[in-house]
């Protein structure tokens, strides 16, 4: 009966102004009865939408216009129910369709196209250091939801290139492990505490990345995982060895081989002249296992190599490494490939007796070299990464070239002949980019369709997937936005269907964001949000069509927990997500966001810990933090109390205040910064010195970084066997004023921005006037058009706010200016200020 239909049935990403079309196959609108009336439209957040039917000339297509915009990233019901006329009543038109609307698609066409050139030349600044989109949570083309600080990528080269997916994971904090297709968007990503490196796809179809701790222990190990991410098995060195994080190889069987390192004190005089007595050597090994987990070969650099021919490192100095093992690779023949950076060496041993079968260097006449390099302009290679054995003798790296003059990295293939000992050079491939060395870091992968991808590490300057024809023709470029670096990226198939949805949360200024996925499920059909102020909440708080879900009705200064599950298209239910919690602190200006910052209820929400080798503990006695420090050890950090998940927003300036004192003088340290690794401080406040007598401390900062809904406040109370006291901490997003600005006086106007920006449904525009003043207030579209005027007569002089509902307007860009004239004198101010209107 129906011939088309847009939005078609489960479309995604539909703009929140679009129209619905429908064009009838068998019949004409004039045999619907009820044609005003047959299309009913319904929003998940915007509710019932009325509107207008018209049929167009070809007697066929009726359209429906909506009377008001979706909301950006809701679900829509569409019924249709048409009454026929007696001749075509045996037709059966009733049907029930839904569709999703674009997130945010409105606000990101006007900062494209409406924007200022100043604000364009802002954006564009703010977009180099922080991805597209900041600062808000997101769902992408392909309806997978992304938090605020996901690292997004821009493809810029897409000309047929392998279907595999981009495996990686970035080097700069927040930790992410991502799976990207070729368009850009994220099929997989797991946000760690730690950097989980070389991601990547063995050849029995496992997935494995290394991690710092956990998985049946507490040091460094790789994990294996099946194509649906459920946890085989954790794989580490042993022997008095720390798993290397550089590269790991699963072996037919189930068996593995990995790089160990361990530091040993050595006497390098021994081997230099000048060298140190006690200089610290860290040295790599080669450790295989069985599939049971048992060690069956162990291969150690100090019995094969000589520490003397080491590259990049300084003999006579206090620390080094040998010879820094960065790959390893099982070759057609069964035998062991390793790369050795610091030799600039690939060798190749025997499996069993561990003896070298050749030795490829590509330092100039060195004497550890098997083979004469042909059509190879540079002789070689040095420094290089990445070893894999193609077959055939055929061998692919990444050559780093730090060692070349002058540097200058490439992707290599080279066929090697172990008989008449040449390596000849088959391709080479080089940086296309103004950069065209990478010092560390970087990998090449030969792919099944016969090109080349070439990871450059740098992001900042080149891109973290490249691929390359054997002509040298780039097919495909992908880089970070935000400048991230990236040890490794690998190409991959990936065919997994999760088992449970994936959660994460983002409290924003006035709502709590939750972001879940069900990886590689085409088959959801909602979502349940299970919530509560308990752990293990079996409560059902909100259902989801989508995978971005905003709460606005939830109490500040509240622990919450969260779980969700995935419901199919029949109907079952999956196992619940991983459970978050959050404290939902008031950030409105002026408002505390340290929870229980007058220890009034104990310690809730704070964690004390201490080194193993300290002594000290916290106790409140009267609503006074007490440390009682009986060995405060060598470092401030060995005495910390903390608190964590308080919202620092991008811009901002904090107010920190606390009331402390101590037994005897001594020193205190109080830092904002990352909950996890690397701990970035984002207050740089310093250190308070503390004495007998109680006082009041106060300092500000302005927070620098991207947003970050989860900043740790740590009480530094180590290094020092004085105890000391704690009261009345507080943390305020200070409210713009003139106070401490000696850039203006109470003689000058002055127009704040206003706040919350970017907002939902209202803002508030404060302002200074430094007499009294009738003060006119209007609202602008990007058009210059005026939607809006407040009049404000007889204003007295100092700070005034004025709330700004915008209910029924679209989301946007709007920009808001304050006219003041002065009652009793010539004093005349305007100023126009900017804001962002988005919906839920």
């Amino acid at each position: 009966m129906y011939q088309y239909m847009f939005p078609a049935p489960g479309a995604r990403g539909i703009h929140p102004n679009s129209t619905l079309i429908l064009r009838f196959e068998t019949i004409s609108p004039d045999d619907v009865t009820n044609l005003e009336h047959f299309i009913l439209v319904s929003g998940e957040t915007s509710g019932s939408h009325p509107g207008e039917t018209l049929v167009v000339s070809d007697g066929k297509t009726v359209i429906f216009t909506p009377g008001k915009p979706f909301e950006p990233g809701e679900w829509v019901e569409v019924r249709l129910d048409p009454r026929l006329t007696a001749d075509f009543a045996h037709l059966e038109g009733s049907i029930s369709y839904d569709f999703t609307v674009s997130e945010y698609a409105v606000l990101k066409k006007a900062q494209q196209d409406q924007a200022t050139q100043e604000d364009q030349e802002s954006l564009s600044t703010l977009e180099k250091k922080k991805h597209a989109g900041s600062y808000y949570p997101r769902i992408m083309s392909n309806g997978v939801a992304v938090p605020s600080d996901f690292p997004h990528v821009e493809v810029t080269i897409h000309q047929n290139p392998s279907e595999d997916f981009v495996f990686l994971n970035n080097w700069d904090s927040p930790n992410y492990n991502i799976i990207f297709n070729t368009e850009g968007d994220p099929v997989w990503y797991w946000k760690t505490p730690d950097r989980r490196d070389d991601f990547k796809v063995q050849p029995n179809g496992w997935i494995t990345m290394f991690v710092e701790n956990g998985y049946g222990g507490d040091s460094p190990a790789f994990i294996a995982l099946d194509q649906d991410f459920e946890f085989i098995k954790s794989m580490r060195a042993v022997n008095g060895y720390t798993t290397d994080e550089h590269d790991f190889y699963l072996l037919p069987g189930g068996a593995y081989i990995l790089i160990g390192y361990r530091e040993t004190t050595v006497d390098m005089s021994q081997y230099i002249s000048g060298g140190l007595t006690d200089a610290r050597v860290t040295e790599s090994c080669i450790q295989e296992f069985n599939a049971e987990g048992q060690l069956i070969f162990i291969w150690r650099s100090w019995d094969h190599f000589d520490i003397r021919d080491l590259e990049l490192e300084n003999l006579r100095g206090s620390q080094i490494r040998f010879p820094h093992i960065n790959a390893i690779y099982e070759d057609d023949d069964g035998h062991i490939l390793l790369s050795s950076r610091h030799l600039s060496e690939i060798s190749k041993i025997h499996r069993q007796s561990g003896e070298f079968i050749w030795r490829m260097s590509g330092t100039p006449d060195s004497p550890n070299n098997d083979f004469q390099f042909d059509r190879d302009p540079l002789e070689g290679f040095r420094n290089q990464h990445a070893i894999r054995s193609q077959g055939n003798n055929v061998y692919t790296l990444f050559d780093n070239g730090n060692g070349h003059t002058p540097p200058v990295s490439r992707a290599l293939e080279y066929e090697i002949d172990p008989e008449g000992k040449t390596a000849t050079l088959l391709g080479e491939y080089r940086s296309a980019h103004e950069r065209g060395f990478v010092s560390h870091m970087g990998n090449s992968q030969k792919l099944s369709n016969g090109n080349m991808h070439v990871n450059w590490s740098f992001g900042n300057e080149l891109p973290i997937a490249t691929e390359i024809t054997p002509e040298g023709t780039r097919v495909f470029e992908m880089w970070f936005v935000n400048g991230d670096r990236c040890y490794r990226s690998f190409r991959h198939p990936w065919e997994g269907t999760c088992h449970s949805p994936y959660l994460l949360l983002e409290p924003q200024a006035d709502h709590l964001s939750l972001v879940f996925n069900k990886f590689g499920d085409s088959n959801v059909d909602h979502f349940r949000i299970y919530g509560g102020t308990s752990p293990h909440p079996t409560n059902l708080m909100d259902t989801s069509r989508t995978t971005l879900k905003k709460l606005t009705e939830l109490s500040r200064g509240q622990h919450y927990y969260f779980r969700v599950t995935a419901v199919d298209l029949q109907g079952v239910e999956s196992a619940f997500s991983n459970e978050e919690d959050v404290i939902l602190r008031n950030t409105e200006p002026g408002s505390n966001l340290i929870f229980n910052g007058d220890f009034s209820r104990a310690l809730d929400a704070w964690e004390f810990e201490v080194d193993s080798t300290t002594s000290a503990e916290v106790q409140v006695v009267d609503s006074i933090c007490h440390f009682l420090i009986r060995n405060g050890g060598k470092s401030y950090a060995q005495v910390q109390l903390k608190q964590e998940d308080i919202p620092l927003f991008f811009g901002e300036t904090y107010l920190f205040e606390f009331d402390a004192w101590a037994k005897e003088a001594r020193i205190l340290e109080m830092i904002f910064g990352e909950a996890d690794l690397p701990y970035r401080d984002y207050s740089l406040l310093g250190f308070t010195a503390l004495d007998e007598e109680k006082k009041h401390y106060t300092y500000t900062f302005e927070m620098k970084e991207a947003p970050d809904y989860n900043a740790c406040l740590r009480i530094n109370a180590g290094g020092s066997m004085e105890d000391l006291y704690l009261d009345n901490i507080s943390l305020k997003m200070e409210l713009p004023s003139n106070v401490g600005d000696p850039s203006r006086t109470d003689s000058e106007f002055m127009l704040y921005p206003n706040y919350p920006n970017p907002f939902h449904t209202k803002t508030s525009i404060r302002y200074f006037l430094p007499e009294p003043c009738s003060v006119e207030i209007s609202l602008y579209n990007t058009l210059g058009q005026k939607i809006e005027v407040f009049s404000l007569a007889g204003q007295t002089a100092g700070q005034h706010s004025r709330e700004i509902q915008m209910l029924q307007n679209k989301p946007g860009i709007y920009f808001y200016s304050l006219e003041a004239k002065a009652k009793n004198s010539s004093g005349y101010y305007c100023k126009t200020g900017r804001m962002v209107l988005t919906k839920q």
